[in-house]
């Protein structure tokens, strides 16, 4: 397991033979529930003719809209692609061995999009796609709508801080009275599909219950090696951390706010 060190860093002081130069800096770390998912999965259909091919993509598409009760102005279809599917047969020619591609079929791809404000809805979503054989879950989007909210109070707890940490340090005889002062701050957005990792299982994957008795079967799982957790940004780095306590992936703002004190000169 990943272990971190508590190594924040309040204030840098830096001195020169004329004048005295000292820096504040603070971080504040704000991990955010969204008001909104989107969650995007995708579908394929293959049919001989491309009337029977949009049929059929678009009645799974229906019947899994029904079964998830899911509302038009909630949902977007994205037509994705049309391709034809070509075969190399080869030429009834004597002597020939030439092959040339036959059309034989058609592939549609459609993406749906998802839009829904309980996060537990998707696990409903994704086994009624899987119902109507949608296999691909392509990403999740989380949003968070007011931003500026958010950074206000951020900057907001960053200055009370650092107005007290000046307060303190007063305390121990450092004099801030200064020629002229300068801020600098920066802000971040990090989102929960930038924070997974990978990690590696010690049990290996158990086949018994597909078994049913045949021992010489050999299975083929492209998800056996693919071992994910969502890894939020550690605390370490951060003087002021709001809502620490998380157990879901979460959108996480950072601010940090620096302020630079130029001296009155020693004479």
């Amino acid at each position: 397991m990943p272990t971190y060190e508590q190594t924040n860093s309040y204030s840098e002081f830096n001195y020169s033979s004329n004048d005295t130069v000292i820096y504040l800096d603070v971080k504040a770390l704000m991990n955010v529930k969204p008001d909104t998912y989107i969650l995007i999965i995708g579908l394929s259909q293959i049919s001989e003719n491309l009337e029977t091919c949009f049929e059929l993509i678009d009645q799974r598409i229906a019947n899994f809209t029904s079964e998830a009760e899911i509302n038009k102005e909630n949902l977007y279809i994205d037509f994705i692609s049309q391709t034809p599917i070509f075969a190399r047969e080869r030429e009834k020619k004597i002597f020939s061995k030439k092959y040339v591609e036959v059309p034989k079929g058609f592939e549609i791809k459609k993406n749906l999009h998802l839009s829904f404000t309980d996060g537990h809805l998707a696990d409903k979503y994704i086994k009624l796609a899987a119902k109507n054989e949608i296999y691909d879950i392509i990403r999740v989007d989380y949003i968070v709508n007011d931003h500026k909210n958010i950074y206000d109070n951020l900057r907001e707890q960053c200055v009370n801080l650092l107005n007290q940490y000046v307060v303190d340090y007063k305390k121990m005889g450092v004099d801030f009275v200064a020629e002229y002062t300068s801020m600098e701050e920066t802000n971040s957005c990090t989102y929960p599909i930038a924070r997974y990792s990978s990690f590696t299982s010690y049990m290996p994957t158990n086949y018994d219950p597909l078994l049913g008795g045949d021992t010489e079967l050999n299975f083929v799982n492209p998800n056996e090696k693919i071992n994910i957790f969502y890894n939020k940004l550690p605390y370490n780095n951060y003087d002021i951390i709001i809502n620490p306590a998380v157990v879901e992936p979460v959108v996480q703002f950072s601010q940090s706010v620096k302020i630079k004190f130029v001296l009155k000169k020693k004479q």
